[in-house]
């Protein structure tokens, strides 16, 4: 099984190129996804941990994470976050682990696709065959969040800057995907760039 690591700045269109990837029949799953069922697990060891770097304003009622206070803090303290991500990239890492000796058993699945915004700093980079960048326009990127995230221009670039710098993604990239034009556009290239993997790996 050949493993993809797909990553990219926010609001760069990695979701959409995902959905590609799964509609084309490659295993996907996102890190956020993974990360997200472990931080709000309510599990008392996970919230005590989070609890103890973002203080007892994080939590809510019902001994959880509040999702509205723990995002804010997120891109408020880089220090914090970084604490965060210490904590729970292991975890992270774990689970991915366990699902692709899952479907390396299974052998149903040529591709894994691994979606991570923080692929490359984490340095898990390493652990893929082959890895693509999906990136736009600072611009572009300001705009989508804006819409998706109702945030101020001033608000979204703060969380672009949060991120590490789109040039040392690129370094690493076998392949970089632009997704500045339409959702057709972007999907040809995505299917382009799966052809070209393909040919590396002598798959029909």
């Amino acid at each position: 099984m050949i493993k993809i690591g797909l990553t990219g700045g926010i609001c760069a269109g990695k979701t959409n190129i995902l959905s590609i990837f799964r509609e084309i029949g490659c295993y996907t799953i996102r890190a956020d996804e993974i990360a997200k069922s472990i931080i709000f697990s309510n599990k008392p060891g996970i919230v005590s941990e989070i609890i103890k770097i973002f203080g007892d304003s994080v939590s809510n009622k019902k001994n959880g994470i509040d999702k509205d206070a723990f995002t804010r803090m997120m891109f408020d303290d880089i220090e914090k976050r970084n604490l965060l991500n210490q904590f729970i990239h292991p975890l992270v890492a774990a689970e991915r682990k366990n699902i692709i000796q899952d479907l390396e058993k299974s052998n149903i699945y040529n591709f894994f696709v691994y979606e991570s915004a923080l692929l490359v700093e984490s340095g898990i980079a390493r652990e893929f065959d082959i890895v693509i960048v999906v990136y736009t326009s600072e611009e572009e990127q300001i705009n989508r969040i804006m819409t998706r995230d109702n945030l101020t221009q001033e608000e979204a670039l703060k969380r672009i800057k949060a991120q590490f710098p789109l040039s040392e993604k690129l370094k690493v990239a076998h392949y970089a995907i632009d997704t500045s034009g339409t959702f057709e556009q972007s999907r040809s290239k995505t299917l382009e760039t799966f052809h070209l993997i393909k040919k590396d790996f002598n798959l029909p």
